[in-house]
């Protein structure tokens, strides 16, 4: 739970609680772990949540290559590629609420 409230000011945002509440529905254990995933990649990205679908709707394709240099990032860094793809998994899931649809696969 420590790390949930790190990232308990996310909840701050209307739009975030709205997503957060809608991925809850099916589990909570799936809504906090989003939670903190979306504010790992806040974190990572330097933006909140409003920041990342900015960015993502003034220049996807340049969003798109942040997103793949914070792959190679964390893959230097030795992560689990079930912890890179739990990251990309929350930033997706954010960008489709906001219907933001991207063909490139990370």
């Amino acid at each position: 739970m420590k790390k949930v409230r790190k990232y308990e000011r996310l909840l701050e945002d209307e739009q975030v609680r709205r997503w957060l509440k809608n991925l809850a529905r099916g589990s909570p254990i799936t809504g906090e772990v989003a939670l903190r995933r979306l504010g790992k990649a806040c974190e990572l990205l330097n933006k909140d949540p409003k920041g990342l679908l900015d960015w993502a709707r003034r220049d996807l394709m340049g969003f798109q290559d942040s997103l793949e240099d914070l792959v190679a990032k964390l893959e230097e860094e030795k992560k689990s590629p079930g912890y890179i793809q739990g990251i990309l998994k929350a930033i997706k899931s954010w960008l489709r609420y906001h219907n933001i649809y991207s063909n490139k696969k990370n």
